[in-house]
């Protein structure tokens, strides 16, 4: 099989629902474009981009700083749910889902738990994108728009990375193009398996 055709999904393997592989990192890392380009690459697939399921919001958002203003870790965290809530319909359809979304810390370790939670048959990878941050400045230069706040800088969330538990697949994309990235997520993706004695381990 070549790198650039669709991997069959576990519904065509005979298996009862989709995969679920959730992609985070710091702002600019790539994480929707890996996310997007990783669907296309599976045979049945969707893209959840948590940033799209924020802008539902018409009225009322509330945006994330450091610390959180009143009221949007309440919106993170119904964003999550939302997305999971849509990952897991499309799963039980036998779509792989594939959700790319700012996980870290201790919002992180919540969402894991809920997806492991949502139905513990399915199996939940999780990848985290972690770039230098000389990289990461470097990509924001050439973005054409935001990314970035005063309080939410590379600085605070490279930290937010670190604090975030070390369970599924860590990588270094820095120097990789989009394609690179989704080929290791795919080459590597049984190290993604987040395995809730490690979510446990992991502190």
């Amino acid at each position: 099989m070549g790198k650039n055709e669709a991997v069959p999904t576990p519904a065509n393997d005979g298996q009862p629902g989709g995969l679920l592989i959730v992609i985070s990192g710091p702002s600019a890392a790539g994480k929707t474009t890996v996310g997007c380009e990783l669907a296309t690459r599976r045979e049945r697939a969707i893209h959840i981009d948590g940033d799209v399921i924020q802008r539902l919001v018409v009225s009322g958002s509330v945006t994330m700083e450091i610390p959180p203003p009143p009221g949007a870790l309440d919106q993170l965290r119904l964003r999550f749910a939302a997305a999971l809530a849509v990952a897991d319909l499309y799963r039980a359809a036998g779509f792989d889902a594939i959700l790319s979304d700012n996980l870290f810390g201790e919002e992180a370790r919540r969402f894991i738990v809920s997806a492991l939670e949502s139905d513990p048959s399915w199996p939940l990878h999780f990848v985290m994108l972690d770039p230098s941050i000389e990289a990461i400045r470097e990509r924001y230069r050439r973005r054409p728009g935001g990314g970035y706040s005063n309080t939410l800088t590379p600085e605070v969330l490279k930290d937010a990375v670190e604090s975030t538990p070390r369970v599924g697949l860590r990588l270094d994309t820095t120097g990789q193009t989009v394609t690179q990235t989704v080929d290791e997520v795919l080459a590597r993706l049984a190290e993604a398996v987040v395995d809730p004695a490690s979510l446990r381990a992991a502190g």
